[in-house]
Formats: C-alpha cells, sequence, structure tokens
C-alpha cells in the first residue's frame, strides 16, 4: 500500500470515528447551547434598555450608549459573524482541547493504536490524519455555529428593529475569518494532541491542553506591562496568547465589532502586528506538532492502559 492510499484510508476512518462519536455531537451541543444563552442575553439587555417589552415606557440604563451600539452589531448581519468567530475562540476552543484530547487519546486507552499501526505502520501518515480529520470537524462546527448566528441575527434583529448590512463583500470575507479561527486554535489543540500522545491517555490530552491554556492566558495578561518600555512589549508579544488576541480582533473588526468597547482591559494598541501573529503562532504550532510528531515516533505501543 502506497502512503497516499494508506492516508486516504486513515482519513476516512478518522472522519468516521469524529462523525459517530457522541463526545464530540455533546461538545457541539454544549457549545451551540452556551452561544445561544449568550446572544439571548444580548438580546435581553438590549431590549431593556430600550423598553422592547413595554413599547418604551420602561427602560433600564444598563450600559453605556457606546456598549449597546456594539451589541446591537452583534446581534445582526454582518456583525454577527464576528460575534459567532469570537465564541469560537473562546469557549469553543476549551471544547476544541477536550475533543482533541479525546480523539488522540482513544486509541492508548481502547487498545487500537497497536492494530491501526499494524495495518497502516506509518506514523507520520497517522498523525497527519488525525490532525486533518480534527480541523475538517472544527470547519463543520463552524460553520454550523454561523448559520445558527445568522438565524438568531434575523430573529433578535427583527424583533429590536435593527437594520441588517449584509453584502457580497462580507460573504466573501467569511472564509478568511474562518481560517483565522482555526490557526487560532490550532497551537491549543496541537498541544492537546502532544499532551495525550505523551501520557497516553484522553486525561493527560485534556489536563496538558487545559493547563497550558490557563498559563498562556495568565501570561498573556503581562500585556499591559508592555505600555511601560518598547522592549518589554517586544518580549511580552512573543508569547502566544497576545497574537491571538490580536487574529481575534481582526475577526471582530473585519465584521465591524470593536472588542475594546466591551472589554475595557484589551488595549489594542499593545497588541503584535497580524503578520507577526501568523508567525509566533506558526511556531508554536510547529513546535507543538513536531512534538507530538517525534514522541509517537519513539513510542513503543502497548495495548490498553
Amino acid at each position: 500500500m502506497d502512503t497516499r492510499t494508506m492516508f486516504t484510508n486513515l482519513l476516512a476512518a478518522e472522519w468516521l470515528k469524529i462523525s459517530r462519536r457522541p463526545m464530540a455531537l455533546l461538545l457541539l451541543g454544549i457549545f451551540l447551547f452556551l452561544t445561544f444563552l449568550q446572544q439571548t442575553l444580548w438580546f435581553l439587555v438590549v431590549a431593556l434598555q430600550e423598553g422592547t417589552f413595554s413599547g418604551g415606557q420602561v427602560t433600564f440604563n444598563l450600559l453605556s450608549p457606546a456598549a449597546i451600539e456594539q451589541i446591537k452589531r452583534q446581534l445582526s448581519l454582518p456583525g454577527v459573524f464576528g460575534a459567532m468567530l469570537s465564541a469560537i475562540n473562546g469557549t469553543g476552543g476549551i471544547l476544541a482541547i477536550i475533543l482533541t484530547a479525546g480523539i488522540f487519546g482513544s486509541d492508548f486507552n481502547w487498545g487500537t493504536l497497536r492494530i491501526l499501526l499494524t495495518r497502516a505502520p506509518h506514523r507520520g501518515a497517522y498523525l497527519l490524519a488525525k490532525l486533518v480529520a480534527l480541523q475538517l470537524a472544527l470547519l463543520v462546527a463552524i460553520i454550523i455555529t454561523l448559520a445558527m448566528g445568522t438565524l438568531l441575527a434575523l430573529l433578535f434583529g427583527t424583533i429590536l428593529g435593527l437594520p441588517q448590512q449584509m453584502s457580497i463583500i462580507d460573504l466573501l470575507l467569511l472564509p478568511i475569518g474562518i481560517l483565522r479561527a482555526l490557526i487560532v486554535m490550532l497551537p491549543y489543540t496541537l498541544i492537546a494532541g502532544a499532551s495525550a500522545i505523551v501520557g497516553r491517555s484522553v486525561i493527560a490530552g485534556v489536563g496538558g491542553g487545559l493547563i497550558f491554556l490557563a498559563f498562556d492566558v495568565s501570561a498573556g495578561s503581562l500585556n499591559t506591562i508592555g505600555a511601560v518600555d518598547p522592549m518589554i512589549r517586544a518580549l511580552v508579544n512573543l508569547l502566544l496568547q497576545p497574537n491571538i488576541n490580536r487574529l481575534v480582533v481582526e475577526n471582530s473588526r473585519m465584521f465591524g465589532l470593536d472588542q475594546s468597547v466591551l472589554t475595557a482591559a484589551l488595549d489594542l494598541s499593545l497588541l503584535p502586528p497580524q503578520w507577526q501573529a501568523l508567525i509566533v503562532i506558526a511556531v508554536y504550532s510547529a513546535i507543538f506538532g513536531y512534538s507530538a510528531y517525534r514522541t509517537l515516533n519513539r513510542q513503543d505501543i502497548g495495548g490498553a492502559n
């Protein structure tokens, strides 16, 4: 069997496992539910602020006019695309780590990795097939999320009387936003996969991925120190989180949103440029991916743990 055929068979098998895995459907359901709740909450905030339910007679001063304007954009087209992509790179990123750990760690826990490598001994092809199948699964989840967001925008926008300003350009920009969202999640899924391989279990993958995420977010908070000195700012911007924030912000801006209005701690002037963000994320992803590949190649594969 040549390498191309081997990879195609492995990819088909991995996609079949993901699409039929109850955990994947459960995680998607949880994410869609949380995203629905978030959009509904924003809708209620605007409705109460403007007295939608009382015909304008009873209003609540919950947020500033600038914040309400941003929320209105998130509840209408095309701003809802930026809101959905931000949710994907927020809560969705955590769930993607759990899914990745399950995909990579289950073959160790179930003792099926030895059988798989007996039929397809090229471990690089095995690893690549899992990564590609994972990205395809995340792509499908993103498309479903954007579709749900569009329906919610049409519903909430109609109730609140918000203008819908969808254009062909916005549709053409969507693939760029989707690609950015996948790039943002890539290093976190790779570290989860590498952790699962090192620890030979799902738990190790979940633990490694979430611990790294927590550390990265905490380290990213040092970005405020960058306002003190340009040299410190340059060093802090070599961390992963500020570069992740740059791509998330660019996705929001592309659809007319300004995250700094709703997130006071986010200083856009301290974030690295987009070209640097792409390079830094690529370097981290390469390190984590190579670690997973090298560890898998050097491991003795046993049965179930």
